[in-house]
């Protein structure tokens, strides 16, 4: 599973650097046998396999059988973090936005999603998706956290962060780093100390992790980018209702693996191998005494999973801007269509209206109610709305996430990237699209 060559080529480069590693390392310092180390003036890349060191799964009472695989987040594919974060204009909140992908990384290398899931609704940890450790896998069979991870601390201590946003912030725990009370937390759960520093703290209850982002971050398809890429080697699999998660073991050189369930009192489980090459043979022992298996070769990715691509929204190559069919510049879409979605008439496009018009659009497609747009529905009557021809024209760019339908959360990932750039006084467009991609 994991890409050779550039494990080996970050090894190299972590081993050859010589200068003062900078404080952001501090933390992932503590992991050196599961975090490879590498940074430059702007920033430090974490690289890691995505397997912790403890007991994964186990507590799990709402599965939708996935398992944890090695994951390659090695050089071009690491984790990046500024080292010289910049406040935002306006901080962005994890409430409503980056319900994709990660929002921070742990200290041992795991990444941290928001704890609210892509649903844009249900909390991880109260509905039981995460393990005794606050993790869970994902559609690409991808380890990792999405409420704080406390065990890190017995070897972090009270002075080092748990890890760092993306945007460049340090996470500490419920003291601040000199065992002070926390006090003054704004709205992403993070405050400037006397030292002028600013800084997250973590929480028993939601946010559990930063709130948000207080940094300036880049946007592209829901979450923040860019970001290391998972490489699953499988179709996602379905919820297992009644299930619960009770064993999980793994072999000393991470190629051999077995999940233990129950559910509705009879016992199941998932026996799989890493094979050379990288393919994954799976044993599948259902309650109902059946057993399966299969094996999916590794290369045979498909599109979607936690960490969709991001939408296009770049201008031509060489910096050419897009044209309309009449010569002109393409204006930006929101500016072509402002009239129309200014509800109040007061000449300028509010977060609201925007998100009006999003749902507006979005429940005239839906025609059956099922919480997606098919590319039948999108091709159908519709509604009379400003969107109705942008989901037509972008629906396969729209669908983020390649299922094949539109989902509100992708609706409103784009809606609100086009309304962030509208609202600093940038242009926003997809390439022209002459007819509706099928997916």
């Amino acid at each position: 599973m994991i890409e050779e060559a550039d494990y080996q080529a970050m090894k190299k480069k972590s081993a050859a650097q010589t200068g003062v590693a900078p404080k952001t390392a501090e933390p992932f310092q503590k992991f050196p046998e599961a975090v490879l180390l590498d940074w430059d003036e702007k920033y430090l890349y974490v690289g890691s396999d995505g397997l912790p060191d403890h007991p994964m799964m186990v507590g799990i009472t709402a599965w939708q059988q996935q398992v944890p695989l090695p994951q390659s987040y090695y050089l071009r594919n690491a984790w990046s973090i500024p080292l010289h974060p910049v406040p935002a204009a306006n901080g962005m909140s994890a409430k409503t936005n980056f319900f994709r992908g990660a929002i921070a990384v742990a200290a041992n290398g795991i990444p941290i999603f928001n704890p609210i899931k892509n649903d844009g609704r249900t909390d991880t940890f109260l509905a039981g998706e995460l393990d005794e450790y606050g993790g869970h896998c994902g559609r690409a069979d991808d380890y990792h956290y999405h409420v704080a991870p406390w065990h890190l601390a017995e070897r972090l201590g009270p002075s080092l962060p748990l890890g760092y946003a993306l945007d460049g912030y340090p996470i500490y725990g419920l003291a601040e780093p000199d065992g002070s009370t926390v006090n003054g937390l704004d709205s992403f759960h993070g405050h400037t100390s006397a030292a002028g520093e600013y800084h997250y703290h973590a929480s028993k209850s939601y946010p559990y992790i930063n709130g948000g982002f207080h940094g300036e971050v880049s946007i592209g398809g829901g979450q923040v980018e860019p970001q290391p890429s998972a490489n699953p080697v499988r179709q996602a699999g379905d919820p297992l209702p009644g299930a619960k998660i009770t064993g999980f073991t793994i072999s000393a050189d991470k190629k051999k693996y077995e999940l233990d369930y129950s559910q509705n009192g009879r016992k199941g489980s998932v026996n799989y191998e890493i094979l050379p090459g990288g393919s994954v043979h799976f044993t599948f022992k259902k309650p109902d005494g059946t057993t399966s298996e299969s094996t999916s070769e590794k290369g045979k990715q498909r599109k979607g999973g936690d960490r969709p691509p991001p939408p296009p929204d770049r201008k031509a190559p060489g910096g050419t801007p897009q044209m309309e069919t009449n010569g002109q510049p393409r204006k930006p879409w929101i500016e072509n269509h402002l009239k129309e979605m200014d509800r109040d008439q007061d000449g300028k496009l509010s977060r609201e209206e925007m998100m009006a018009e999003v749902n507006q659009t979005f429940t005239g497609y839906d025609a059956d109610g099922d919480g997606k747009i098919s590319s039948e529905e999108a091709n159908g009557p519709g509604v009379r709305s400003s969107m109705a021809g942008f989901v037509k024209q972008h629906f396969t760019e729209v669908d983020a996430d390649g299922s094949g339908s539109i989902s509100l959360e992708e609706l409103k990932a784009v809606a609100m990237k086009m309304w962030e750039k509208y609202s600093r006084g940038e242009g926003f467009s997809f390439p022209r699209s002459p007819t509706l991609e099928k997916p």
